[in-house]
């Protein structure tokens, strides 16, 4: 029951922001693209999820998000399957969505993880991340490779807790960056997200996540 109320927190929150006049270029690409309108009939969107640092033990993984219903006013009713045996996380189905929610699920993932690592607020961690979306973050085009040749992609990135003022009370996770690609030519919108916290050297990072499109499935 939390994780419904969690996530249906940070949906309608999004949803308000993408109904403001005055957008930065990072909550555009995020939260106000129709990511999901290149899929025209209901489908299984499968990414790879790859973990890997010195805080927990590496493991590679699926993510598949699944379009059950495309109606005819473009929204998308989504299921999803995120993650398996202990790592799996339970997330509602969505109804009508237009943007791609794999996004807000793997963000939702993530600040759980923050919350059990630090002591923090799952709430506290949500909020620092929207909101960097507003004025902490930049959006860049670039191109990404899929089908044998690069294709154009929105970059974003941010760190939310960087200049945080509570920032001595989870100092490691201070500098923790996410990345997100978005390609209209990937199915779904979605190439990748990755979510990086440095460690004592370049090789050896506290902790990487990695969601990646890999295909899809009928």
């Amino acid at each position: 029951m939390f994780v419904r109320i969690a996530v249906a927190t940070i949906l309608a929150a999004c949803a308000l922001q993408a109904r403001a006049e005055d957008l930065s270029a990072a909550q555009r690409a995020i939260f106000n693209t129709p990511h999901l309108a290149n899929i025209t009939e209901p489908m299984t969107l499968r990414y790879t999820y790859k973990h890997q640092g010195t805080l927990e033990q590496a493991f590679d993984d699926i993510v598949d998000v699944t379009i059950t219903k495309v109606m005819p006013d473009g929204g998308r009713d989504v299921s999803f399957n995120f993650l398996s045996d202990k790592h799996h996380q339970d997330f509602p189905v969505v109804e009508g969505f237009h943007s791609n929610p794999v996004i807000m699920m793997f963000l939702e993932h993530d600040v759980a993880g923050l919350s059990s690592q630090t002591g923090g607020s799952t709430l506290y961690f949500r909020n620092r991340i929207r909101d960097a979306f507003v004025d902490r973050a930049t959006a860049e085009e670039v191109t990404v490779p899929y089908g044998g040749e690069e294709v154009p992609a929105t970059h974003v990135m941010l760190q939310p807790f960087l200049q945080d003022p509570m920032r001595e009370r989870f100092e490691k996770f201070a500098e923790k960056s996410y990345e997100f690609y978005l390609a209209p030519d990937v199915p779904g919108g979605v190439y990748s997200i990755r979510v990086l916290t440095p460690g004592g050297s370049a090789d050896k990072p506290l902790e990487e996540n990695l969601l990646q499109f890999q295909d899809t499935v009928q």
